[in-house]
């Protein structure tokens, strides 16, 4: 809409200073070759101002569009000189610096009408014999007036236009980076419903599962026990869905048992767990991924490693925490990252610790895990030292 503005007053500008002049008794007696180049000029000023000016293509700051409207002010200028006798040079002069003023920084458009002001004026008192100095003067007064305020008014809209980008480019930035956060939000909570999910479910049927394979190969009288086990496994399974769930609703937590009480829910393999008290004092944060550490330890053990025994190990020194758990089980050269293990190191990483397991040999896993606890929080990974 300003553009069209724009270009609708310079049509009317151009139009006063060619025609109006017309119907007040023409133009001043000119020699027969000042007269063919003021209309030459006037050609020029209406072709080139509506090619810059009306064709959108045309407005590419290009080579060919800066020689356009170079010849466009120019024709102008000498226009204006030409043709001031009725007053109307300083409306074609002012669209004239208007337009450039557009295309050039404002040092240029300084240095362009300083060239071509006093070279217009020149003109004007060489054309017309009988004009005073005080009229030139006058004219070259005036018309340095108005060009004065068409380039204040020009550099103010520019310093609006760019104060408008900027202020759009950083709401775009901004837009951008709220829907990276809430893509990364979303990818992380997908993350850690999965981490839960995995670590309760995981449990919990690995552990029913090997409770009904020892039922099934004993007899019924010895086997009641074990599916009474079963049946107490189900329901806390069942419990520790409704948790998660209640968790995910209403952002409640899991309520992740303790290492001494999953000590207890694995037919066949007996657990030994020392000083699971030092959890009591730890962030809930930590506590959490310390339990679903041993509870995934002692899932991969039973399931995996054919372990009897198994044990974990706890221990608060130097402003860290750190678990170990170690199996009898068959062990394993080499470890492929499943979900649990990786969900292991994703948790103990977002607190700043770190996880390693490996293979002890003739048998036998081993799972260790660090992380700052207090003042040390936040001083990032620290190195886990051997304790088996």
């Amino acid at each position: 809409m300003i553009q069209r503005l724009q270009f609708v007053n310079g049509m009317i500008a151009i139009a006063i200073f060619a025609v109006v002049p017309l119907f007040l008794g023409g133009l001043p007696a000119l020699a027969a070759p000042f007269r063919v180049v003021y209309w030459t000029c006037v050609v020029l000023v209406v072709v080139i101002f509506v090619l810059v000016a009306g064709s959108p293509i045309a407005f590419g700051r290009t080579p060919r569009t800066y020689l356009l409207v170079g010849a466009f002010v120019v024709a102008a200028y000498v226009g204006a000189a030409l043709g001031s006798t009725y007053g109307f040079s300083l409306m074609l002069l002012a669209v004239a610096t208007a337009v450039w003023a557009n295309f050039v920084p404002l040092r240029v458009s300084i240095a362009t009408i300083a060239v071509l002001l006093p070279a217009s004026t020149a003109l004007m008192a060489l054309v017309n014999g009988q004009a005073s100095l005080l009229a030139c003067t006058w004219y070259a007064v005036l018309t340095l007036i108005v060009d004065a305020f068409v380039l204040i008014g020009v550099e103010q809209t520019a310093v609006v236009q760019r104060a408008n980008l900027e202020a759009e480019r950083a709401n775009r930035a901004l837009r951008e980076a709220q829907a990276r956060l809430r893509e990364q939000s979303a990818a992380e909570e997908r993350l850690r419903i999965a981490r839960e999910l995995h670590d309760v479910v995981g449990h919990q049927l690995a552990g029913l599962t090997l409770t009904l394979e020892t039922a099934r190969h004993l007899p019924a009288e010895q086997a009641q026990p074990y599916l009474d086990n079963a049946q107490r496994t189900g329901k806390e399974l069942l419990a520790q869905v409704r948790s998660v769930v209640s968790e995910l609703r209403d952002g409640g937590s899991s309520g992740a048992a303790s290492p001494r009480a999953l000590a207890d829910n694995w037919p066949g393999m007996q657990v030994e767990v020392s000083d699971d008290a030092v959890l009591d004092h730890v962030p809930d944060a930590l506590r959490h991924a310390c339990v679903r550490l041993v509870q995934e330890s002692l899932t991969n053990a039973a399931r995996h490693g054919a372990a009897t025994q198994a044990w974990v190990a706890l221990e608060r020194a130097d402003g860290a925490l750190s678990v170990v758990v170690r199996d009898n089980g068959r062990g394993a050269d080499t470890t492929v990252e499943g979900n649990g293990l990786r969900g292991m190191r994703e948790r103990f990483t977002a607190l700043g610790g770190s996880v390693v397991w490996r293979g002890v040999p003739g048998g036998g896993f081993v799972v260790q895990a660090s992380a700052p606890v207090g003042d040390n929080a936040a001083s990032g990974e620290r190195a886990i030292e051997e304790q088996v």
